[in-house]
C-alpha cells in the first residue's frame, strides 16, 4: 500500500497538464543571467552560488520524468535542491567556549595557550572558534557543497546520503564502491598514509576486501567487519585528498563513509563481539579521517575511550601473559594476527599517553597503566618477513615498516613518565619544581639521541642515508614527524618558564630551549617542503605539522614582545614574519588547514586585544578572499582516486597562487604593537596554553 504522501504526489503529477518549458533558476532570473537550466546550472557553479529552480523547475522534473515512463508518476520525486543534499545535519553538540574573562591575566592566557595547542587536534578546528566564526565556515561550506555534485568520482553513480538512514537498517552493499574505485582507495591508504600509523598488514587487508566481493558476486552475505574496514579505508583515502580544489568534495566522501563504518559496526555487533578488522576500522576513523561532522549515531565508536574498551575486550592487554602464552604453545597462533594485535595496543597505547600530555579534559591523566597490561613490543620487522610463528626482531638500527611506530612509542612513554611526575602538582595548583623539569628534560634528550640515525636531521645522517629515502621515501617523512614530535613536546615542558628564562638567570635554560625548539619545528618544516623526495600529500595537508608550525610562530613572536628593546629585536621580527610566510602559505593546501589557521587567529587577536587593541585589516575578510579553488603545488598522485571537474568548473589559472599577503599585516601589526601592551612577567606563558583547550578527544 501506498503512503499517504505518495498518493498526493501521484495525483498532483497526474492532474499537471502545462507544457511550459523549466524556467531559469532563481538566481539567473534575479541576475538576468543565461540559464542552461541543469541542476546546478553553469552560472551558478561559475559563481559558487547555490542553484535552486523552485516550484516551477520541480514540476517541470517530475512532468519530465512522468512523459517519459508513459504518464505513470509514481514513485517519482521532484527534483530539487534536497536532491542533491550531500551535506550531514551538524551536530550541535559542540558550544563555543563562553568568552569570560578572569580576575587574573595569567590565568586566562594560561587557558588561551592550551586552547591554541590542542587545535592540532584537526577534527575539531571549529570547535575552537566562536559561534559567529562557526556559523560563517559553515555557510562556506553549504556554498561549496551546492556544487559538489558536478565533480563527484566518475566511478560513482551512488547516492551520498546514507548518513539520513538508520545506521543499523541502512542497506550497506548498495553504498559499497565497485572493486576499480575500493583497490584504488587501498593502493592510496598503502602508499600515502599507512606509514602514519601502520596498523594493518597489507596483503591480508587486501584479500579481505576481495572476499567482500567474491562473497557478493557467490550471493553470500559479506564479512561486516570487513566491509567496515575498506569503508574506514575510504573514509581516510578521501579526507586527505591533496587539493583544495575538491576539498569540500573529499570532506563529503569521508564524512559519508565513517557513517558506512560506524554502519557496518552496528550491523556486526561489534561492541558485544569485537573483532580484530572492527578494531583497525574504528582506529582509522579516529587518526586519519574527520570526526567533526560525524552522525552522532555512530561517533561514540570512534572516541578513544571507545577504542579502549574495544581493545581490551579483545584481551589485547594480555596476549603475551603466561596463560597466553601456554596457549600458544599448545596452538601456535597466526603470526600475522598475533603481530597484528600486538601494533594495534601499542598504538593505541601510545596516543594514550600523548593526549595525556596535551591540554583539555584528559590532560595529566591517561587510559591505559602500563602495570596493567603484558604485552610484547611490536617486532621490528618488515610485513613480509613475518611469515610464521617465533620470528625475531631485527636490531632498532635496521630501518624496517615497524622503525617508526617503534620510535614513537619510545616518545609516548616519555610523555607518560612526564604525567607520572607532575600531575599532582599540576592538578593541585602547584608549581612544578625547575628541577623536576630539567629531570624531564634529561629524559627527552636522552630518548632524543637514541633514535636510529636514519631518523635524524644532521646534514651528516641525511647524506649517508639519502639513497634510503629515495627507496623508503616514507622514512624520509617518518623522520620529521618524528622529530617535530620530540621538539614541540620539548617546548611545551619548559613553556612555563619560557618568560621567565628571559630575565631571570636561574630559568634561562628554559627560555633557550623553547626557542631552540620552536626554530627546529620551522626548519623542519622547511625540510618537508624542499627536499628530495618531495612528500606526497604535502606536508602542510596535515594539520598537525601546521598546528606546531604556528605554535613555534607564537614561540617566538612571544620572545620579540617581551625583548622588544633587545639589540637583535628587528632581527627577531624579520624571524617571526618569515615564520608567517610559511603559515600563510599553507592555506592553500586544504581547507582543514585554512580553518584551522583562522581558528588560531582569531584566539590570537583576541588576546592581543586585550593588551592593546591592534589596528590591523579585518581578520573575516583576509579569510574571505583566501582563494578556494587552488590546488596544492604538487605532484600530480597517480594512485589517487580522480576528481575530475566538469569542463565549466572554475579553476584558477595561476598554477602558483600568491598568498594573500594580509596575514602577515595582521603579524606585522600586532609585533609593532607588542611595545605598548602592558602584561606580567609570566601572563603570555598561558597563551600556549589555551589555545588547546577547545578541541581535545573526547574521551
Amino acid at each position: 500500500m501506498k503512503r499517504w504522501g505518495e498518493l498526493e504526489m501521484h495525483k498532483k503529477s497526474r492532474k499537471r497538464v502545462t507544457r511550459q518549458d523549466p524556467v531559469s533558476c532563481e538566481s539567473c532570473r534575479r541576475k538576468k543571467l543565461k540559464c542552461n537550466r541543469q541542476q546546478p546550472c553553469s552560472s551558478c557553479i561559475t559563481r559558487r552560488l547555490p542553484c535552486s529552480y523552485g516550484v516551477a523547475s520541480d514540476a517541470a522534473h517530475t512532468q519530465r520524468a512522468e512523459s517519459e515512463n508513459g504518464g505513470q508518476s509514481e514513485a517519482i520525486v521532484p527534483v530539487s535542491r534536497s536532491t542533491f543534499g550531500l551535506q550531514e545535519e551538524r551536530s550541535e553538540d559542540t558550544r563555543p567556549f563562553e568568552n569570560s574573562q578572569p580576575s587574573h591575566r595569567n590565568r586566562e592566557s594560561l587557558r588561551t595557550a592550551n586552547w591554541l595547542e590542542n587545535i592540532h587536534m584537526g577534527d575539531r578546528v571549529p570547535t575552537a572558534t566562536p559561534k559567529s566564526l562557526r556559523d560563517e565556515l559553515n555557510e562556506l561550506r553549504d556554498m561549496e557543497y551546492c556544487i559538489a555534485p558536478a565533480v563527484l568520482l566518475t566511478t560513482s553513480s551512488r547516492r551520498w546520503n546514507a548518513s539520513r538512514e538508520n545506521p543499523a537498517t541502512v542497506d550497506l552493499l548498495s553504498f559499497l564502491p565497485d572493486r576499480d574505485e575500493a583497490m584504488i582507495r587501498f593502493k592510496y591508504y598503502i602508499d600515502y598514509i599507512d606509514y602514519l600509523y601502520h596498523i594493518i598488514f597489507p596483503k591480508r587487508v587486501q584479500d579481505q576486501i576481495d572476499g567482500i566481493y567474491r562473497a557478493i558476486e557467490n550471493g553470500q552475505p559479506p564479512n561486516l567487519s570487513h566491509v567496515a574496514l575498506l569503508f574506514s579505508i575510504a573514509a581516510s583515502s578521501s579526507f586527505l585528498q591533496p587539493s583544495m580544489k575538491f576539498s569540500s568534495c573529499a570532506e563529503l566522501f569521508s564524512r559519508e563513509f565513517s557513517f558506512l563504518t560506524g554502519a557496518a559496526l552496528i550491523q556486526s555487533n561489534h561492541l558485544v563481539n569485537p573483532t580484530v578488522e572492527g578494531l583497525q576500522a574504528a582506529m582509522m576513523i579516529m587518526h586519519h579521517a574527520s570526526n567533526m561532522n560525524c552522525h552522532p549515531s555512530v561517533s561514540s565508536l570512534f572516541i578513544h575511550a571507545a577504542i579502549v574498551s574495544q581493545a581490551k575486550n579483545l584481551k589485547l592487554h594480555c596476549i603475551d601473559s603466561p596463560q597466553s602464552r601456554e596457549e600458544r604453545e599448545a596452538n601456535p597462533p597466526d603470526a600475522v594476527e598475533l603481530e597484528t594485535k600486538r601494533r594495534l595496543w601499542w598504538d593505541i597505547t601510545s596516543y594514550d599517553w600523548f593526549l595525556g600530555f596535551l591540554s583539555g579534559p584528559q590532560e595529566w591523566t591517561y587510559l591505559v597503566n602500563p602495570d596493567h597490561m603484558k604485552v610484547n613490543w611490536p617486532l621490528n620487522l618488515d610485513d613480509k618477513a613475518i611469515k610464521g610463528f617465533g620470528e625475531e626482531s631485527l636490531p632498532i638500527w635496521t630501518p624496517t615498516d615497524m622503525s617508526f611506530s617503534i620510535e614513537r612509542l619510545k616518545l609516548g612513554i616519555v610523555c607518560r613518565e612526564v604525567i607520572d611526575a607532575t600531575s599532582h602538582e599540576h592538578l593541585s595548583g602547584i608549581e612544578v619544581s625547575y628541577q623536576k623539569i630539567l629531570e624531564l628534560d634529561r629524559k627527552f634528550n636522552q630518548a632524543l639521541a637514541e633514535v636510529p640515525e636514519f631518523f635524524r636531521l644532521d646534514p651528516i645522517s641525511r647524506r649517508q642515508f639519502a639513497s634510503l629515502y629515495q627507496d623508503r621515501p616514507t622514512i624520509a617523512w617518518q623522520r620529521c614527524l618524528l622529530q617535530q614530535g620530540y621538539f614541540s613536546r620539548l617546548c611545551r615542558l619548559h613553556r612555563n618558564f619560557f618568560i621567565r628564562g628571559a630575565r631571570e638567570p636561574e630559568y634561562s635554560y628554559s627560555h633557550v630551549v623553547c626557542l631552540q625548539s620552536a626554530r627546529k619545528v620551522l626548519e623542519i618544516k622547511r625540510i618537508m617542503d624542499e627536499d628530495e623526495p618531495k612528500f606526497t600529500p604535502p606536508s602542510s595537508i596535515v594539520w598537525s605539522v601546521m598546528h606546531h608550525v604556528f605554535m613555534a610562530t607564537v614561540i617566538l613572536m612571544l620572545d620579540v614582545c617581551f625583548n622588544w628593546d633587545d639589540i637583535l629585536a628587528e632581527k627577531r621580527k624579520e624571524e617571526v614574519l618569515e615564520a608567517c610566510r610559511i603559515v600563510d602559505s599553507a592555506q592553500i593546501s586544504s581547507s582543514l588547514v585554512k580553518e584551522g589557521i583562522k581558528a588560531m587567529m582569531g584566539v590570537l587577536q583576541k588576546h592581543w586585544k586585550n593588551g592593546k587593541p591592534p589596528a590591523s585589516p579585518n581578520l573575516n575578510s583576509f579569510f574571505n578572499r583566501i582563494p578556494t579553488s587552488v590546488d596544492a603545488p604538487r605532484q600530480t598522485l597517480p594512485t589517487t582516486v580522480e576528481l575530475d571537474p566538469p569542463s565549466n568548473f572554475p579553476t584558477n589559472v595561476d598554477d602558483t597562487p600568491t598568498p594573500d599577503p594580509q596575514l602577515e599585516d595582521i603579524w606585522s601589526d600586532m609585533l609593532d604593537s607588542s611595545t605598548t601592551i602592558e602584561m606580567g612577567d609570566t601572563d603570555w606563558t598561558g597563551l600556549l596554553s589555551e589555545l588547546t583547550k577547545a578541541t581535545v578527544p573526547h574521551g
